[in-house]
């Protein structure tokens, strides 16, 4: 397990989900948490648990839709947490899924809204903190940032613009030694799958759950890039199911 004790995180869009196994994870390997829901409160039985692991984090309201609150959100958490080292953009939306000349352009909007200007708002905000502390920042992608996939247009658009903006992150960091991945946990059991899944509206939509990976895997990878192990991996696309990492892992880990 990789050793974060001291460090301060925010994840987002981690009321249940990747986002709540990486707050788990991350406060398992010593960080304290702001652990950030749409809600106040939506993210309590995430606190609970850690807490009872005798982990320490606390429930934050963090609506990624909301840009012009996100600024003072993101500075109470990290006043609470004495600062901030690692930000976790993993809210995100795949709605609406749905041929291009059926979409809602303002529904198309609020995914761009929610999967791109929310995560920089957050970074925008926490940037001062990262600089002070070498921070990392991992945003969470997908295979759909460079593929695109048929009813996709919004999400695949989203997660392209996300990619591209974690490199430039990786690009102005440099100098402060911030970290920035753009980290796809690949095919995980989560309600986004089973929206996907009941769309039926690509390949990706019959996948049977049992091929699935379970959260708490893309979670631990989440803490290998927390940790520093990974830092020459900036401004990359770290995918999970690359052959390559699990070398690098599996290396790091035998050492």
């Amino acid at each position: 397990m990789a050793e974060l004790r001291g460090r301060r995180a925010l994840v987002t869009g981690a009321r249940r989900g990747i986002g709540a196994r990486i707050a788990e994870e991350l406060a398992k390997a010593g960080a304290s948490v702001a652990v950030c829901g749409r809600n106040a409160g939506d993210c309590q039985a995430v606190v609970d648990r850690i807490a009872s692991a005798g982990g320490h984090a606390f429930d934050h309201r963090l609506d990624m839709t909301e840009l012009e609150k996100i600024g003072r959100a993101v500075h109470s958490a990290a006043e609470r947490l004495g600062g901030l080292d690692l930000i976790v953009n993993n809210a995100g939306t795949i709605d609406p899924m749905g041929a291009i000349g059926a979409l809602d352009p303002l529904q198309f909007h609020r995914t761009m809204l929610i999967n791109v200007s929310g995560a920089f708002a957050v970074v925008n905000a926490g940037w001062t903190y990262l600089r002070k502390n070498r921070g990392r920042v991992i945003n969470l992608s997908s295979g759909a940032a460079s593929a695109p996939m048929e009813g996709w247009a919004a999400y695949c658009s989203s997660k392209a613009a996300l990619l591209m903006l974690t490199r430039s992150i990786a690009i102005e960091g440099m100098a402060d030694d911030i970290r920035a991945f753009a980290f796809v946990p690949g095919l995980v059991d989560t309600d986004m799958q089973g929206a996907i899944r009941e769309a039926n509206i690509n390949r990706v939509s019959k996948v049977p759950r049992e091929d699935l990976l379970p959260a708490e895997k893309p979670a631990r990878m989440a803490v290998w890039l927390a940790s520093g192990a990974a830092d020459g991996l900036s401004g990359q696309t770290v995918d999970i199911r690359d052959p390559q990492i699990q070398a690098l892992i599996h290396n790091q880990e035998h050492k």
